[in-house]
């Protein structure tokens, strides 16, 4: 029987350009797990460590950057790894970017500011794909009811 665990967190960052928000995609290095795809931020998540440090830690390992703004949304990823017959809970979460300069990590090769549209298409997931929408659609008020619940810092 699979084991349930909630061991990694994904984070989608962006940021605010005049009227126009960008998000924040990362190319995964060829030497990686699933290389070259283009991915959110995320990782494990260590002992002692709650999901939203978690998030943040890895924001500021894989991109240099730190959050501004950090958010719960409602969205949570599952999947299964075959490989350790283990099914995966992942919280994920938003962080608005502060205007920082991006600093990859060796997991990446890559990144890129994209619009909703060039992200969407991107993204690697239908995961990704829609959590992006639903986290596009908050962000431009669309979506009643839907919310994102902020985490000061």
């Amino acid at each position: 029987m699979p084991r349930t665990v909630s061991e990694i967190t994904e984070i989608f960052i962006y940021r605010k350009i005049s009227d126009e928000t960008e998000y924040l995609l990362l190319k995964r290095n060829h030497t990686e797990k699933y290389p070259g795809i283009w991915s959110v931020a995320g990782g494990k998540v260590n002992e002692n460590e709650k999901a939203f440090e978690a998030a943040i830690r890895e924001m500021k390992e894989e991109t240099g950057l730190v959050p501004l703004k950090l958010f719960v949304t409602e969205c949570v990823n599952t999947f299964y790894e075959h490989q350790t017959d283990m099914v995966q809970i992942v919280p994920v979460f938003l962080a608005e970017a502060g205007s920082g300069e991006v600093v990859l990590s060796q997991e990446h090769s890559g990144y890129e500011w994209m619009t909703f549209g060039k992200a969407f298409e991107t993204l690697h997931w239908n995961s990704w794909k829609e959590n992006l929408n639903f986290i596009n659609m908050v962000l431009n008020g669309e979506g009643s009811g839907k919310m994102l619940q902020e985490i000061r810092l």
